[in-house]
């Protein structure tokens, strides 16, 4: 894990980056908040798959849900932890570091679960997402989030004017969600905002109430 000062220029980057986005128009908490939300009433504790800089993890912990946050990246866990912490909402988040596809979690302990711009970096998706059907509670809500097609060409473009790319998979919210829909789940609503499109699914058909686009 780096030092401290490491993760102080991390921090600042980070401000860097969120300001750029904000002129570019794209909120990156709005849009965490909003991702959150089209999973209606959700219960804990929350899995979120793919911690970043935390973003989707503090904004199930503002809707007073005990968060685990599971990453491999030490060092963006590091920041995130400091992150939420500046927010007051490092005692309802677990950092966790680890490999989602080995989830050191019983069957059915978990009551909801979101994997937030995660499926663009996944190359084999299958093992993560057999864990989250395994840990997730029946009629649990699992919330699938990337960005929209004009949100990949935002990060891209902010991508290509540092001299980078931004790599993307072939794994889709489309693939994703047929693959699970064979797997114990059913689509319960799909909705866009904030340059993401979201699609909620719910476990072995469970009732849960899904937001509109009037509600939000």
């Amino acid at each position: 894990m780096e030092d401290h000062e490491a993760i102080v220029r991390r921090k600042a980057a980070f401000i860097v980056r969120t300001e750029q986005y904000l002129s570019l128009g794209y909120d990156r908490f709005a849009a965490a908040d909003f991702v959150v939300k089209t999973g209606g009433r959700l219960s804990g504790p929350a899995l979120d798959i793919g911690t970043g800089k935390g973003l989707t993890a503090m904004a199930l912990a503002r809707l007073a849900l005990d968060v685990v946050s599971v990453d491999p990246d030490a060092d963006e866990q590091a920041l995130a932890f400091l992150l939420a912490a500046e927010a007051g909402l490092k005692d309802r988040i677990r950092f966790v570091r680890g490999d989602a596809s080995v989830l050191p979690y019983a069957e059915d302990h978990f009551g909801s679960a979101a994997m937030v711009d995660v499926l663009h970096h996944l190359q084999d998706p299958v093992p993560v997402f057999e864990e989250m059907t395994r840990v997730l509670k029946p009629s649990g809500i699992l919330i699938l989030a990337d960005f929209s097609p004009e949100g990949f060409e935002l990060v891209a473009r902010v991508h290509r004017e540092e001299g980078r790319e931004h790599p993307v998979s072939g794994v889709t919210l489309e693939s994703a969600a047929a693959f699970l829909t064979e797997r114990r789940f059913e689509v319960a609503g799909r909705l866009s905002g904030h340059e993401h499109d979201v699609i909620v699914l719910t476990k072995e058909n469970g009732t849960r109430g899904v937001t509109t686009d009037a509600d939000l």
